[in-house]
């Protein structure tokens, strides 16, 4: 007999076994993505099918998130919520932000110092830390395709805007109420569609705004957050089948070679598509999936999310002829690349991610079923990311 996502969690003890894989997993896809889109190779991904990996990887990163810190949210109050989440996302993003800043910066721009310190680029991109994103520094990557330090950012703001929903959801209760949820998350899909299709409706000044609100990339990720709340209220009723998640993998290939690019923008295959993407990441994550002992050790997906983009550039910057070449030198990228962000993400986290979650103990559900372990244990609960991912 097939069992509910809702059975297999209690088996589990509430610990989906199959999550530390698929973060993992994740950062390193979005890592090889970024490597081609960083080099030139901009029309290889988005004129094939390596296109839905724009597409599906950082929304599954969202649902997941949605699906973890759903259950959070309604143990905690609204206050221990949001500092839970505090101190598991700003103390690494605020120490990417000034190695960026105060390290790589300083070695890499080809101004003088006196101009880089003293630019407003510089002072600007500790914006950075609460969400407001910038993505230049003064001389920085002048030469590379993009000069972009880090723009894996773009998805911070979108993960304080989901924060922001989640606390209106927990004020009103209805995140405790899953057909209430349900109505709200549908709503907002469907008010996506109208804007989609019925523009007219819409006064000229509102249409960039709601544009932006329900149909943009950012908004993509709104409703693969929702929908993860969603699966996670309904698990006592969902199946968690290899049936389904065969069905869920064949909607993904039928998307891959029917839509394109464009579909990330376009709200008309969200309900099918992201669906089916939710559904995927909620079976891989209760699924018993083997892993590396290595990445037992710690859950080091938000900081290989975190350092890749810059760690990537630094390659490019400094060897252009070897990394710019077209698809090797994406491949070659990616070689040297992931093993250079993976190394800081490792130091991320147990000099100052792992520190950071001993001071959330009281608030984690992981440290209460297994009796505050260790501080690796304690920060499994939940990393968002891309962001994401990173309850």
């Amino acid at each position: 007999m097939t069992k509910s996502f809702g059975e297999v969690l209690d088996k589990y003890r509430g610990i989906g076994p199959g999550f530390d894989f698929l973060r993992i997993g994740l950062a390193f896809s979005i890592v090889l993505t970024h490597s081609f889109l960083l080099t030139e190779n901009n029309a290889f991904i988005r004129g094939s099918v390596f296109w839905f990996t724009e597409y599906a990887l950082v929304p599954m990163f969202f649902a997941l998130s949605g699906f973890l810190i759903a259950g959070s949210a309604q143990r905690l109050s609204l206050r221990n919520f949001l500092i839970n989440r505090g101190l598991r996302i700003v103390p690494a993003l605020a120490v990417d932000i000034v190695v960026c800043s105060l390290i790589i910066g300083p070695i890499i721009t080809v101004v003088y110092h006196s101009e880089y310190f003293t630019d407003q680029r510089f002072f600007k991109y500790f914006l950075n830390i609460v969400g407001w994103i910038h993505y230049e520094l003064p001389g920085v990557f002048e030469n590379n395709p993009s000069q972009r330090v880090n723009g894996a950012l773009w998805t911070v703001p979108w993960e304080i805007f989901c924060y922001i929903i989640m606390s209106f959801l927990m004020i009103t209760a209805i995140v405790k109420t899953r057909y209430k949820l349900l109505a709200v998350t549908i709503a907002y899909i469907v008010i996506g569609i109208i804007v989609q299709k019925m523009p007219y409706l819409l006064p000229g000044s509102i249409k960039p705004i709601a544009r932006f609100l329900f149909m943009s990339r950012g908004s993509q990720l709104i409703t693969a957050f929702m929908m993860g709340i969603v699966a996670f209220q309904f698990k006592a009723v969902i199946p968690h089948s290899r049936w389904l998640f065969a069905a869920a993998c064949l909607v993904c290939i039928v998307a891959i070679l029917t839509l394109d690019s464009r579909a990330t923008e376009s709200v008309m295959n969200r309900p099918l598509v992201i669906t089916s993407l939710v559904y995927i990441t909620v079976f891989v994550g209760l699924s018993e999936v083997p892993i590396p002992a290595f990445f037992r050790k710690g859950d080091y997906s938000y900081g290989v999310y975190l350092y890749h983009d810059p760690f990537l550039q630094i390659w490019i910057s400094s060897f252009p002829s070897v990394f710019l070449y077209p698809k090797y030198g994406a491949l070659a990228l990616y070689l040297v690349g992931l093993p250079s962000a993976l190394a800081v993400a490792v130091l991320s986290w147990h000099f100052i991610e792992k520190p950071i979650l001993g001071l959330r103990k009281k608030f984690s559900f992981i440290a209460q079923v297994r009796g505050v372990e260790d501080g690796n244990q304690a920060g499994r609960e939940s990393n968002v990311r891309p962001v994401a991912v990173k309850s």
